[in-house]
């Protein structure tokens, strides 16, 4: 935290190398959420992004007179869950001081056959139903709702016309000619923390098991995509 002479906690912005700031809050946590709210944060001005794994608990920074846009981007629901798992494994479970035996040397396809694996994470993610057993057509129905009503729209397989999206609703752009490049290679060819994985083929073992965790974000995924080719109209 940061106090003022009187010693009263702070909201204060922190500079970084290459222009990155900010604000002395971690919003990842429910203390840090609770945090940001006692000391105005979103009130305050001084963030223009507010980052979150906790969407439901950060919502409660925002008012009626200061409201949030939601604005994420979505990829194929089993190109991610294989990636991730690939990513876990490399990073993690397969490493010195962070490996689990277990899972160092599981395939895809077993740790799906033995339950390991998530179930329509971003369904249940979107409707606050993280540890609810079987999901609903009504969850689903909420999660759609949310994205259509809340959430600016993108994709990964459009990265492009993504970011410029979202370069012109927010007002973000390029100040100069260096980070004009840092952006185009981001895009082109550096994407961050991008990993390579044996590619999961459609009809596959690991794709119908991948396929039966997730019924729900695959249907949510080509609600999003419809939502992503509608929302084109914001952007004459």
């Amino acid at each position: 935290g940061s106090e003022g002479e009187s010693g009263v906690e702070m909201l204060k912005v922190l500079h970084f190398a290459h222009e990155v700031n900010y604000v002395n809050v971690d919003t990842s946590t429910l203390k840090g959420i609770q945090r940001a709210q006692d000391l105005n944060l979103v009130p305050s001005g001084l963030a223009d992004v507010v980052i979150s794994p906790l969407l439901h608990d950060g919502t409660t920074l925002f008012t009626p007179t200061r409201k949030g846009r939601l604005f994420t981007i979505f990829r194929n629901p089993i190109e991610r869950a294989a990636s991730l798992f690939y990513f876990i494994q490399d990073t993690q479970w397969k490493q010195p001081n962070s490996g689990n035996e277990q899972f160092a040397s599981m395939t895809i396809e077993q740790f799906y056959e033995a339950g390991f694996a998530e179930n329509n994470w971003m369904t249940r993610f979107l409707t606050n139903e993280l540890t609810k057993g079987e999901l609903t057509e009504e969850d689903l129905h909420i999660a759609k709702e949310v994205l259509r009503q809340k959430s600016l729209i993108g994709l990964l397989e459009e990265k492009g016309e993504t970011f410029d999206r979202f370069q012109k609703y927010f007002g973000w752009r390029p100040k100069n000619g260096a980070e004009e490049e840092c952006l185009a290679k981001k895009l082109e060819w550096a994407w961050p923390m991008k990993h390579r994985h044996p590619p999961v083929e459609k009809d596959s073992n690991a794709y119908i098991l991948i396929r039966a965790q997730n019924l729900f974000d695959l249907q949510l995924y080509e609600y999003a995509t419809e939502l992503f080719k509608q929302q084109e109209q914001l952007f004459p």
